[in-house]
């Protein structure tokens, strides 16, 4: 019988899908094999395998092009990967997490997101509405926040700073 490990112990990636060109996703969530691509010098395991026994969090998901969602749909529900240039499928036990800052739902229903994925990734759905729809929270960040705390002072050119400085 093994204990399993305490989620501190577990690897956490994350990846922001929107940030990475669109051509180096796909190596970067699922690797890649010498001599795959012009620069795949060396194998390179991607977030996936990485994250294998923990947790990989898709940030901006919605972002992501709808060719590399099916693959992401394959992985989800083989649980395994195929490496860009690779041969052989590669386990991978992750759990995931993703966000979006945008409906997917709507997303589904304009074709840029797979609605298959969406019902894969859709078990635990969590809405925080923006700082802006919260007026409680934002006009009392002064309340929660430690006393002796520096907050931010209006400089002489109307910019706030932490310690005054002469502009």
């Amino acid at each position: 019988m093994s204990i399993p490990a305490p989620a501190c112990q577990r690897p956490f990636i994350s990846i922001n899908c929107a940030a990475i060109p669109e051509h180096l996703l796909e190596s970067e969530l699922f690797g890649h094999e010498k001599g795959a691509f012009t620069g795949a010098v060396a194998r390179r395991i991607g977030k996936f395998e990485e994250a294998t026994g923990g947790t990989l969090l898709l940030d901006e998901i919605s972002e992501m092009d709808v060719r590399l969602q099916s693959k992401l749909l394959r992985a989800i529900q083989e649980r395994v990967i195929d490496r860009v240039g690779g041969t052989k499928p590669v386990p991978v036990d992750i759990r995931i997490l993703a966000t979006s800052n945008r409906n997917l739902a709507e997303a589904v229903r304009e074709g840029t997101f797979r609605e298959d994925l969406l019902f894969r990734l859709n078990v635990v759905n969590l809405k925080i509405p923006p700082l802006r729809d919260r007026p409680t929270t934002s006009s009392n960040w002064r309340s929660i926040l430690p006393r002796n705390m520096p907050m931010p002072m209006p400089c002489r050119c109307g910019r706030s700073r932490l310690k005054p400085a002469a502009c």
